[in-house]
């Protein structure tokens, strides 16, 4: 299904179908630097726990038809202002719904709830493996190797006038959005260029019910992390569960290797989002 947004600019959404009776409809949002393809394990699974799916990439990666370059930049405030909610309505439209689920992986969890903040159209947001990227609330020694790569990813983002795809983190992003996630990796707080939105007070007042699931051996969004971002959600329901390798039937688990077993992950996330209104 193809989106087009306000200022041109266009993307694809892969759409799967269930053929369940009252089917739920959730929205996959992917982690920085990964395509939405990669979560078409999570898709199928989806559909066999009677949702249907759809997943999109982020601005600039996979089927959008913007690229990040020292010429062309784009940051959260494109994502969550521009992109989202056309995608959102074009979803809404499609399967004749007003409110949809949101399922994020890392990055695409905080986008999620973030959007979900200042929209009336979600119902719930799911954050798998996903939280702030404070590195203050990183726990131990490893606070300190993230505040130094940090410094690393925002010094290379600014030199190059974006993220190149050799760096060894995410993929080849575009200078704002580095920049809009560093500040909160810095801060703990988000601050969103461009935007007149708080998003910050918004993330307070929101009354979506929100789940976190985390996983042992995560070192980029470990358990601190989550349940810093999920303290910033006064005024909702909000569930913090962690999913080990033997519950997902691997033998380690760590940021990514759960997208290729969702079974498990999937079942406990239909069951919440049936069980919890908002």
């Amino acid at each position: 299904m193809q989106v087009t947004f306000p200022d041109g600019s266009s993307t694809e959404l892969q759409v799967h179908r269930t053929a369940a009776a009252d089917p739920l409809v959730v929205l996959c949002l992917p982690a920085m630097g990964v395509r939405a393809k990669y979560y078409e394990k999570l898709a199928h699974t989806l559909t066999e726990q009677g949702c249907h799916a759809v997943l999109a990439d982020h601005r600039g990666t996979g089927r959008s038809s913007v690229r990040p370059s020292r010429s062309v930049s784009f940051g959260y405030a494109d994502v969550l202002e521009l992109e989202l909610p056309a995608i959102v309505e074009a979803v809404c439209r499609e399967f004749g719904t007003q409110r949809i689920a949101v399922v994020g992986h890392s990055l695409g969890g905080q986008l999620g709830v973030l959007f979900s903040a200042v929209s009336d159209r979600i119902s719930h947001i799911v954050l798998v493996a996903s939280g702030s990227a404070w590195w203050a609330k990183v726990p131990g020694i490893r606070s300190l190797a993230r505040f130094a790569g940090l410094q690393l990813v925002l010094a290379t983002t600014l030199l190059c006038g974006y993220l190149p795809g050799w760096f060894p983190f995410a993929g080849k992003e575009a200078k704002q959005l580095v920049l809009d996630w560093g500040h909160e990796a810095l801060t703990g707080r988000y601050k969103v260029a461009g935007s007149q939105v708080d998003y910050e007070a918004a993330l307070a007042r929101s009354s979506v019910p929100a789940l976190f699931i985390n996983f042992p051996g995560d070192n980029y969004a470990p358990a601190a992390c989550a349940s810093y971002l999920a303290s910033k959600l006064r005024s909702a329901h909000v569930t913090v569960r962690s999913l080990s390798a033997e519950q997902l039937g691997i033998t380690r688990s760590d940021h990514f290797r759960w997208a290729a077993h969702p079974q498990t992950l999937v079942r406990d996330t239909v069951k919440w989002i049936r069980t919890h209104a908002r």
